[in-house]
C-alpha cells in the first residue's frame, strides 16, 4: 500500500497502456525495445555500454555445432525478445571437469539441460506471443563491489522510468537466493526506491509468497538471505547523474516517450545497459511509495531543451521530498555538498558564551581531516599557534612522505611547544608534499555541535572543508550544489 499518496496519483496498467504507452511509443520505437539485439546496435551508435554478445544462436541446427568448449566460466542466456525477466538464466561458475556450468542457487545444468533451455527460447517459449525467437549467450556482469553486498551472486540492475525526456522514478532490484540469483520481482527479488535527486536508496520490498493476492509486496529493511543481512535504505548508488544521463540517452535514441531502462554497474565498465522497456512494470511505485501518475502529469507538455535540462527538471521537481524519510529510515543526516556551518571562536570562554560566526563549509570525501583556512584560523584564536608554527623555520616541501615523518618525529617538542597544535599532519597538495598544524576546533553541522581535527591550510575558495573523518553518519546531497 502507498503510504499517504491519494489514489489518483497511482498509475494503473489500463492507465498506463491508454495515456502512455498507446499515445507516446510509436510501434517502430516499441520494436527497438522489444529485440535485445537491435537495442545493443542503436546504443552502441551512442557510445552507451551493453553487455558482450559472445552467441547468437538462430536455429537448432546451429545448436547442434555450439563450441562450448569457447563458453567461459560465467554468463547468461537470455531469449532476444523475451518479457518480464522469463527464460533469463545466470550462470554462476563451471563444474571442475564437466561440461556443466552452476546457478546461483547451485543448480547445475549439463549440456543436455542448457541445449533444452535453448531450444524452448528457438520456439518462442518465452517471447511475446509466441513467436520464434534467437537466444542469446552474453557475459555475465561482474557486479560493482557497493552492490555486490546487498546480492545473493547475481547482478543487481536500476530501473529509471523516464517520460518526456525527464527522469521520472527509480528503483534497483537486488537478486535473492529465492529469485535464483535474478532481478526478477515475481521470482522474489528485492526492490528498493531511489531518491531521483540524490540517488540514495529509501524503502524496500518484496513479494509476499504467503499472500494470496497477486502482486502483494511486504515492507523488509534488510537484505534476505545473505551470511550478514544488510541495511537496504540510506545506500548511496555510484554514478547517480551519469545513471540517469545514460537513460535519457536511451530515450532519446529509441524513440520512446514513456520509456523503463535497466542499467547494471559493471565493477570494471561503470554503467551497463541491459535492456530498454517500452511496458516498464508499476512495481517501482511500491517500491517508492509515491505513485508515478502524478509525476508523470507534472512533466506532460514541458518543453525540456537538453539531458541536463531534463535531469535539472527532475531533480528539482523529485529531489528533496524524500530527505526527512531518508534520515529517519537510514539514521543518517543529510547535507548539501556545500553547507552553511556555525563556527566557535577559541576565545577561552564557555562554550555556551563563546563568540561564534556562520561560515560556508565544503564537504569532501577525498580528504581524511577537515581543513581551515589561515585567515580563518587567526580570526576565531588561533593565530598565536600559526606564528608560532611561522617562526620554525620549517622547509616548504619534502622529497618524500618518510622524509617529512621523520623532520615531525625529530622535531617533534618544538613543534608541538606551548600552543593549542595538537598534532602535525603531512599533506600532499598539487604533487608537493609538506606539513601543517591540526587545532581542534568546534562545529555546529546539521543541527549537532561537534569538536574537530583540523588542518590548518593557505586560505581557498572555501575556508572550512569537512573531509570524511567527519562525515562519518552523514549523506552528500549532491543535487543542490548550484542553487
Amino acid at each position: 500500500m502507498l503510504l499517504n499518496k491519494k489514489y489518483n496519483d497511482i498509475l494503473g496498467l489500463n492507465r498506463r497502456n491508454q495515456e502512455y504507452v498507446r499515445p507516446f511509443n510509436s510501434p517502430s520505437a516499441k520494436a527497438i525495445a522489444d529485440n535485445k539485439i537491435l537495442t545493443k546496435k542503436i546504443l552502441a551508435k551512442e557510445g552507451i555500454k551493453t553487455p558482450e554478445v559472445y552467441k547468437l544462436i538462430k536455429s537448432k541446427k546451429q545448436l547442434r555445432f555450439l563450441d562450448w568448449e569457447s563458453l567461459p566460466k560465467s554468463f547468461v542466456v537470455k531469449p532476444n525478445k523475451g518479457t518480464g525477466g522469463n527464460g533469463i538464466i545466470v550462470f554462476y561458475g563451471k563444474k571442475k571437469g564437466e561440461t556443466a556450468w552452476i546457478r546461483p542457487s547451485g543448480e547445475v545444468m549439463n549440456k543436455r539441460d542448457i541445449i533444452l533451455h535453448i531450444e524452448n527460447i528457438l520456439e518462442g517459449r518465452f517471447s511475446m506471443g509466441s513467436k520464434s525467437d534467437i537466444a542469446i549467450i552474453e557475459e555475465r556482469v561482474k557486479t560493482d563491489p557497493l552492490l555486490k553486498q546487498y546480492s545473493y551472486k547475481g547482478v543487481p540492475d536500476i530501473r529509471v522510468i523516464c517520460f518526456n525526456n525527464v527522469p521520472i522514478m527509480a528503483m534497483t532490484r537486488l537478486p535473492t537466493k529465492r529469485s535464483n540469483g535474478t532481478a526478477n520481482l515475481h521470482s522474489g527479488a528485492i526492490c528498493t526506491g531511489i531518491d531521483i535527486s540524490t540517488g540514495i536508496t529509501t524503502y524496500s520490498m518484496q513479494m509476499d509468497v504467503k499472500s494470496l493476492l497477486s502482486d502483494t509486496y511486504e515492507d523488509i529493511e534488510t537484505t534476505t538471505d545473505l551470511k550478514e543481512n544488510k541495511k537496504l535504505s540510506g545506500i548511496q548508488i555510484p554514478n547517480w547523474d551519469e545513471i540517469l544521463r545514460i537513460a535519457l540517452i536511451c530515450q532519446k535514441s529509441s524513440k520512446l516517450g514513456y520509456i523503463g531502462v535497466d542499467i547494471a554497474l559493471d565493477r570494471d565498465k561503470g554503467p551497463v545497459v541491459f535492456e530498454l522497456n517500452a511496458r516498464p512494470g508499476l512495481g517501482i511505485q511500491v517500491a517508492n511509495k509515491t505513485g508515478l501518475r502524478a509525476r508523470l502529469e507534472r512533466v506532460k507538455g514541458l518543453e525540456i531543451k537538453s539531458i541536463k535540462h531534463g535531469i535539472r527538471v527532475a531533480k528539482n521537481l523529485f529531489g528533496g521530498e524524500v530527505e526527512e524519510s531518508i534520515e529517519a529510515i537510514s539514521g543518517r543526516k543529510v547535507v548539501n555538498i556545500t553547507e552553511k556551518i556555525l563556527l566557535f571562536h577559541d576565545d577561552g570562554k564557555d562554550p555556551a558564551k563563546s563568540n561564534k560566526e556562520i561560515v560556508t563549509a565544503f564537504m569532501d570525501t577525498g580528504i581524511i581531516t577537515s581543513r581551515l583556512s589561515r585567515s580563518l584560523a587567526s580570526r576565531i584564536g588561533f593565530l598565536e599557534a600559526i606564528k608560532h608554527f611561522k617562526s620554525l623555520g620549517i622547509p616548504d616541501s619534502f622529497p618524500t612522505l618518510q622524509e617529512a615523518q621523520e623532520y615531525i618525529d625529530k622535531n617533534s617538542t618544538k613543534l608541538l611547544q606551548g600552543t593549542s597544535i595538537r598534532r602535525i599532519a603531512k599533506i600532499i597538495d598539487e604533487q608537493t608534499i609538506n606539513i601543517k598544524p591540526v587545532i581542534e576546533a568546534r562545529i555546529k553541522i546539521s543541527g549537532e555541535i561537534k569538536s574537530v581535527e583540523m588542518v590548518i591550510t593557505e586560505d581557498t575558495t572555501h575556508p572550512v572543508v569537512i573531509g570524511r573523518n567527519d562525515l562519518k553518519g552523514y549523506l552528500i546531497d549532491t543535487s543542490k550544489t548550484f542553487k
